[in-house]
């Protein structure tokens, strides 16, 4: 399986435009080349995309990398952290190929 490419609209007919290809510059930056679909557009173009601040800050922190933590803005996206079970509680997790039921109780401690 393959990760998801970035994607843009194109500037100049809004097209659809496609990742070719990308590379790192440096921790923070990676540059971008696109494509556009529309082939009586043919637009071709490089973007950069740069890691600009720390919403939350990382359980293992390189010394070399620099960032500002920031309190999160009006406008940002807010993707909710993942729930872990606590001690105790019964979860349900799924067990490919398994004979029986496809779900098995497991209490964590």
């Amino acid at each position: 399986m393959t990760a998801p490419r970035n994607t843009m609209a194109c500037p100049h007919c809004r097209s659809r435009m496609r990742t070719i290809t990308s590379r790192q510059l440096s921790t923070l930056v990676r540059e971008i080349y696109f494509d556009c679909m529309n082939v009586d557009c043919s637009h071709r173009c490089v973007a950069q995309l740069g890691i600009v601040r720390t919403l939350v800050p990382s359980l293992t922190p390189n010394a070399q990398v620099s960032l500002p933590i920031v309190e999160r803005r009006a406008n940002d996206i807010l993707v909710p952290a993942a729930k872990l079970p606590a001690a105790g509680e019964t979860v349900t997790i799924p067990l490919s190929g398994a004979i029986g039921s496809p779900y098995a109780p497991m209490v964590l401690n």
